[in-house]
Parts: structure tokens; C-alpha cells; sequence
């Protein structure tokens, strides 16, 4: 409803939370897909929400840290999502010595995990509208209680 409306900017942020360790492994894998491609990412992060059972405790239990990836990276490569999985591969990977093949991923979620400290999210959703924190935001919500919030919003702001 609001995707061409100027006055409506929508802002996804990587929330990593310690207390569900596979997220970790989960946002790198998205992560992997935005520096690899961009226009990518929104579809493999929904592939990946899509099939988080796959990734609870239960079931990944006695994983290594590279079945995992190799699993996200199966996950999210197929239906013909035209990313290569090799190079998805490749910024995962970690080395026999303890060292990644790539950077890249790491130093994105450093910032993740930094900027959301800085502003005190721990949780998510947290949902920040006009730089404000809008905690009566639930991940419950419907597209109708979305759509009510945001035209609100719209409003007051036309008043300022």
C-alpha cells in the first residue's frame, strides 16, 4: 500500500539474538546473498525464515558449523533463486586454521550486532517509526493493524 508513497521509507535490519544461536548462522547466510547480489536478499531471507523449523535445536542438534551452512545454502539455492551456491559457499566458509575465506559476512554482522546495541534493541520486532521506538509493535500483526499504524503516522506528521 505505502510502496510508492515518498513519504513512507522502509529500513530492514539484521537482528542476530545470542539466545537462538542458529540465527547467527541464519542472518550470515542472508548476508552472504546481499553481497553476492542484493536484489537477492529479500527472497533468500524469506526462503530461510520460510524453512527455520529445519534450523531449531531439535533438529540441528549435532550439526557442524559447515552442514549447517551447507544446509542454508541448499535451502536458499533452490527453486532456481539464481544464486550460485559455490560463491554463497564461499563467503560462509571457514578454513581448516579457524579463518574465513571471506570478510565480508563477518564484518556485516559486526555491524549489525554494534548498531542495534548502540540503540538498545534486543528483541525483535523493534520498530522504529520516525526514528522512535514503537513498542506496541508485535510480530502477531496483521497487514490491516500495519496499514492503520503507518497512515497514522502520515497524518500526524502532514500536522507538524
Amino acid at each position: 500500500a505505502f510502496k510508492d508513497d515518498p513519504r513512507v521509507d522502509m529500513v530492514f535490519q539484521n537482528v542476530p539474538q545470542p539466545w537462538h544461536p542458529q540465527s547467527a548462522y541464519m542472518h550470515e547466510a542472508a548476508l552472504a546473498v546481499k553481497i553476492l547480489d542484493e536484489s537477492k536478499f529479500f527472497e533468500a531471507s524469506r526462503k530461510i525464515f520460510a524453512g527455520q523449523q529445519d534450523f531449531f535445536d531439535k533438529e540441528c542438534l549435532n550439526l557442524t558449523r559447515h552442514q549447517f551452512y551447507e544446509a542454508l545454502v541448499k535451502l536458499v539455492t533452490s527453486d532456481g533463486s539464481g544464486v550460485d551456491g559455490i560463491k554463497m559457499m564461499e563467503q560462509l566458509a571457514i578454513q581448516e586454521d579457524g579463518t574465513r575465506v571471506s570478510k565480508d559476512v563477518v564484518l556485516m554482522m559486526k555491524f549489525s550486532c554494534k548498531y542495534h546495541r548502540v540503540r538498545g534493541v534486543h528483541v525483535t520486532p523493534t520498530v522504529f517509526l520516525n526514528g522512535i521506538e514503537s513498542p506496541d509493535i508485535s510480530s502477531s500483526w496483521t497487514v490491516e493493524q500495519w496499514k492503520e499504524k503507518i497512515e497514522a503516522c502520515l497524518a500526524s506528521s502532514a500536522k507538524l
